[in-house]
């Protein structure tokens, strides 16, 4: 017998139609990610399957004494007690009394609680919970108020561990977890003595965890056997032949009704059945129910910065006795995409707001760009305002917005965003979290930038919506600096990744994610290397002072130096294509029709791009000789 059956379901919320006739049959010891566009119901699906909603119609039939848990998309936000009495909270019947005994000073208190507990087998359930937190790499007696987002993530996490179910139900574990631990979470997934149900939008992590991928797609339940790369392959496949039944049943539909309109043989008795059968293909064409549209992204981008972005100047910050960051320089150019990623609580986030000047360094300094027009996304949504309508917080109560000059009306620009009408004069505070993220993008895109700052913007978008802000990330024009766990994302948009280790020291890795791996392999490869030269013999260690010769010749540049010089062809190359189409722009007769003026345009820009180019020729040139001494 199944674990789960789901069985001809229908649910509508609102005007939105959920589930329509869905099926679906959940077996044990499967890993399913389930998928979906934003708001087809994928949260709501495991609500149903946890019992916390009911269906229409239809029935769900799920085992006798399944123990299920879930973790759910928007934990409730713990600021009382400590890691330990909250993972407690999972364990019914003891929990409560495990939480109070050890908090508890009042001796003849604990005596009673330490008799409740014995009663119930609960030092058992003790030795649970503090395993799961082990494993989680929480400290027990931690105060909940001190947790950074990813480490309040896990202790909800260790709420659904310490009851020990045998199903689970994730919705986005990942969000607001560091690298480290998507990985470490991995592991632990695939280890799970029982099933696990999860919504995710990392794609990473769907193809290392999953056995089965369900999609949830216009109120039906499609199932693909295999991996999250077979699945989109699979799924292509379904649409492409969809597509087809689509347009072969809309010719039949067009040829019926030419014929209706002719009119006199309709109304012959023995057509009566063709008349029938018209009316059935005019109501199954009503109730198809067609594929939603992509979301159509567009950055309203401002006039051009200034070369320089960011000069970071040997900047160290520390809070509460704690070094955050130790001595970091960097250097960022305009087109520059700098990724960012490292442990929970690490200071990516202090970073950026060092960056937009809301917190000071404690030691250094950093020198600003001009003609900076910087938007900032935000991972807790603070800029949306819940109680307002999703129109109202992108237009701020007007009806239009212009993008690049453009004025266009705030409902139409949110359709692009895939927001419908009625959607769209919605309260923020209905919408999931997929479309508040949704909505944060079109917010921040109807205002004008050249500098983008993100921190996780990619939590809870799904698959083809995150796919889009990758090409308009890689196409923009200006510069972005982004804050992100999703490794295929840092891979796709980062030229730089800065990798925080989480004691204050950040490395300077030229490329994405990919990058950042192969370089972390050299240097445990270099690292290795010279721990055998210093084992060896006489003939070895001559060996290793020419490695030391060889380490003082190139000691004239800093780390981030280094980085910056091995940027610098790259760039050199990119300008030189650039001032080659303006060349070629210019030797065209015809862009001479109206006067010059067009012309006068792109000299200008040409000018501008050689003296970028110049300077970044004497920049390179200053850096070899530097690494010459």
């Amino acid at each position: 017998m199944s674990l789960i059956s789901i069985i001809d379901a229908h649910l509508t919320n609102g005007a939105d139609k959920l589930l329509e006739g869905a099926e679906l049959s959940v077996e044990e010891n499967e890993r399913i990610c389930l998928v979906g566009r934003n708001g087809t119901g994928k949260s709501t699906l495991l609500s149903l399957i946890e019992g916390t909603r009911e269906l229409d119609s239809g029935r769900i039939i799920i085992q006798n004494g399944l123990k299920i848990a879930a973790l759910h998309q928007d934990p409730p936000k713990y600021t009382s007690g400590t890691v330990y009495s909250l993972a407690a909270t999972g364990v019914p019947v003891v929990g409560e009394a495990l939480a109070k005994f050890f908090s508890c000073t009042d001796p003849h208190e604990q005596m009673e609680l330490s008799s409740f507990i014995d009663k119930h087998d609960g030092w058992a359930k003790d030795a649970v919970i503090k395993k799961v937190l082990n494993r989680i790499g929480l400290e027990p007696n931690t105060p909940l108020a001190d947790l950074s987002g990813g480490n309040r993530r896990k202790a909800a996490l260790a709420v659904a561990l310490a009851s020990e179910p045998k199903l689970l139900l994730l919705d986005e574990p990942t969000n607001h977890l560091d690298i480290e631990s998507i990985i470490w979470f991995e592991e632990e997934l695939k280890k799970f003595d029982g099933t696990i149900i999860f919504v995710t939008h990392d794609r990473s992590f769907a193809d290392n965890c999953a056995t089965r991928i369900v999609e949830l797609d216009r109120g039906l339940i499609y199932s693909y056997p295999g991996s999250f790369s077979k699945y989109i392959e699979l799924r292509d496949e379904r649409l492409r032949k969809e597509e087809l039944a689509n347009i072969e049943f809309d010719k039949v539909l067009a040829e019926e009704e030419a014929w209706i309109r002719r009119g006199v043989k309709a109304r012959l008795a023995r057509n009566e059945g063709r008349v029938r059968d018209l009316k059935h293909l005019r109501e199954v064409r009503a109730n198809r129910r067609d594929r939603l549209g992509n979301v159509i992204m567009e950055a309203n981008e401002a006039s051009r910065s200034g070369n320089l972005i960011y000069e970071i100047k040997d900047i160290s910050l520390s809070f509460d006795g704690r070094d955050i960051i130790k001595n970091f320089s960097a250097t960022v150019m305009r087109g520059d995409r700098i990724g960012i990623t490292g442990p929970n609580g690490a200071g990516k986030t202090t970073l950026i707001k060092t960056l937009l000047g809301q917190v000071k360094p404690t030691l250094g300094k950093i020198k600003t760009g001009v003609n900076l027009e910087i938007q900032y996304f935000d991972q807790y949504h603070e800029a949306l305002d819940l109680d307002k309508s999703v129109a109202d917080n992108v237009a701020d109560g007007h009806t239009e917005v212009t993008i690049n000059g453009k004025s266009k009306h705030v409902i139409s620009y949110l359709a692009n965003f895939l927001f419908t009408g009625r959607r769209a004069r919605s309260p923020v505070r209905v919408l999931s979290g997929g479309e508040k993220n949704r909505l944060l993008l079109a917010k921040l895109f109807a205002k004008k930038s050249n500098l983008l700052i993100m921190d996780e913007p990619t939590n809870d978008l799904d698959l083809e919506t995150l796919e889009l802000l990758e090409d308009l990330i890689a196409n923009y024009e200006g510069t972005v600096i982004v804050i992100s766990h999703d490794r295929q994302f840092i891979d796709k948009v980062a030229t730089e990744t800065w990798v925080f280790d989480g004691n204050g020291e950040i490395e300077s890795v030229i490329g994405g994610w990919s990058d950042v791996l192969a370089y972390y392999e050299r240097v445990q490869k270099d690292r290795e290397e010279k721990e055998l030269l210093d084992k060896q013999d006489n003939e070895g260690r001559v060996v290793r002072v020419d490695v030391a010769v060889r380490e003082k010749k190139t000691s004239g540049l800093s780390f981030t130096q280094k980085h910056e010089l091995e940027k610098i062809p790259a760039k050199v190359e990119a300008l030189e294509e650039k001032i080659s189409v303006l060349d070629e722009k210019l030797n065209d007769p015809s862009i001479y029709a109206d006067g010059g003026a067009s012309a006068k345009e792109i000299s200008d820009e040409r000018t501008k791009l050689v003296e970028e180019l110049d300077a970044l020729y004497a920049r390179w040139e200053e850096l070899e000789m530097l690494s010459e001494e």
